[in-house]
């Protein structure tokens, strides 16, 4: 009796065990479930939002919901999209595939998958963008002195918000087809590739001349400045017109070249 009394002793000893284990394991699934199913209108409630930022017609929920509208200041983006991603939330960390779809009011279209920790930490992977180049220079804070066209494209394989930007960022910015309006109409420049890194928390951007106009970039772009140093050198077959716009910029160097600091 003494052997079966010790056998039944651990044995409810190893039951205990697991069951210490299994029920903070099922309150957590619990948890998860219950914040991933509740309506995503309710969430914003205890998030307010900055007050340039703008939201309406939110449904679905946690788990999978859509915007109608958001807006930024200017810019507003229609039927955004979202489906988390479970498995991420039993590591207590929020990911979501993000989709912004192909609409005539939507100045940008694309997808992407967001993450953040419990840490704090907030990180893109594989966004890709896609929109049209002349409307997405009316969102900037410059004038171009040349009306341009064509099509722009984003592909950001990483970024992880750090200070005073980014803690790691990897992507580029591709325009395909982009023409100019001169003085005979429309001229064709090619396409253009500019690569984006992360640099001491800001972004590094690096474009190299292997383009019709041999337009190179190189500089960072940070909260509070952009400094850039453009050069330009075209090459045969460029259009006339931009040969006697250069001349605004001075003499060229002994390469054909021009170069200019661009700060905002």
């Amino acid at each position: 009796m003494g052997s079966i009394e010790k056998e039944n002793s651990l044995f409810m000893m190893q039951q205990l065990k697991k069951k210490r284990v299994l029920i903070p394991l099922l309150l957590l699934v619990y948890l998860v479930g219950v914040i991933a199913m509740m309506p995503a209108r309710v969430v914003l409630w205890f998030a307010p939002l900055p007050p340039e930022v703008g939201v309406g017609g939110i449904s679905g929920t946690v788990w999978n919901g859509s915007i109608e509208r958001i807006r930024v200041d200017d810019i507003a983006v229609n039927q955004l999209s979202w489906q988390v991603r479970p498995l991420d939330l039993l590591r207590l960390r929020f990911s979501a595939d993000v989709q912004i779809p192909a609409r005539a009011d939507n100045l940008i279209q694309g997808n992407g998958r967001i993450s953040a920790s419990a840490g704090g930490s907030l990180s893109v992977y594989d966004l890709r963008l896609a929109g049209e180049l002349d409307e997405l220079m009316s969102l900037m804070a410059f004038d171009s002195p040349i009306p341009l066209r064509g099509a722009l494209t984003a592909h950001v394989s990483e970024f992880v918000l750090g200070q005073p930007i980014c803690r790691s960022f990897g992507g580029r910015i591709i325009g395909v087809q982009v023409q100019a309006r001169l003085a005979q109409g429309w001229d064709n420049l090619g396409d253009y590739e500019v690569n984006l890194g992360c640099n001491e928390g800001r972004i590094d951007v690096l474009m190299d001349p292997d383009n019709l106009l041999g337009l190179s970039v190189t500089g960072s772009v940070d909260p509070t400045a952009t400094n850039l140093r453009i050069g330009i050198g075209p090459q045969p077959g460029a259009p006339r017109g931009i040969q006697d716009l250069l001349q605004w910029l001075g003499e060229a160097d002994a390469q054909g070249r021009r170069y200019f600091n661009f700060r905002l």
